[in-house]
């Protein structure tokens, strides 16, 4: 079902017109507990990179999540741009393998994970936390309320319980922006990134 005329992750308006090329502008943009390097994992150029400013990140919870990436973090980085572009180590999640595995920044904010393929990130999960799109939608953001922002940008899916911010632009239209939502409509957690690896809740899991 294709839900009707928007425009996604820009600037909030209530105006369909403005609200659409303002998406387009901004889909185009671009705990502090120190962690331990999972050793479950075969090691990495980001990971091996201990000179790394132990006090923070530089992706924060003001970061914002677009079709980009977060904050500083690209989609297409290499681990190695990450760790520079985070400030931080990236630490590897337990499980999966080179072509699909997960990554969280060292010292940075609970709820927040990288996907990388084969050493290139290619998504963003937001999990939990106040993080939300440029546009100021989040967990705890209604789906009514994206597509009366977004409009037709707005598709259903993937899967049963998800709406997805599809661009029209050139350089982005291999990517989606999808927002998970409960029964009531309410958005439960958010992702950006590229297909194939944006389409399954969870990644790396066969």
């Amino acid at each position: 079902m294709l839900v009707s005329s928007c425009g996604l992750l820009s600037d909030d308006e209530t105006d369909a017109t403005t609200t659409t090329a303002a998406s387009d502008e901004m889909m185009s943009d671009t705990e502090t507990e120190t962690a331990t390097i999972v050793t479950a994992a075969p090691p990495t150029t980001a990971d091996t990179m201990a000179e790394d400013d132990a006090s923070g990140s530089n992706v924060t919870l003001e970061s914002k999540l677009s079709t980009a990436g977060l904050g500083p973090v690209q989609i297409g980085h290499t681990l190695d741009d990450a760790r520079e572009a985070a400030g931080a180590l990236m630490i590897a999640v337990p499980g999966g393998t080179d072509a699909c595995r997960y990554f969280t920044v060292q010292n940075g904010p609970a709820g927040v994970r990288f996907l990388a393929a084969n050493s290139e990130i290619v998504r963003v999960d937001i999990d939990s936390g106040p993080i939300t799109t440029i546009s100021g939608y989040g967990i705890g953001s209604t789906q009514s309320e994206i597509i009366e922002a977004f409009g037709d940008r707005i598709e259903d899916g993937p899967g049963l319980s998800a709406i997805q911010y599809v661009p029209v632009d050139a350089p982005d239209v291999d990517k989606r922006v999808v927002w998970e939502v409960d029964e009531a409509g309410a958005v439960i957690s958010l992702r950006a990134g590229r297909l194939p690896h944006i389409e399954s809740r969870v990644a790396c899991t066969g």
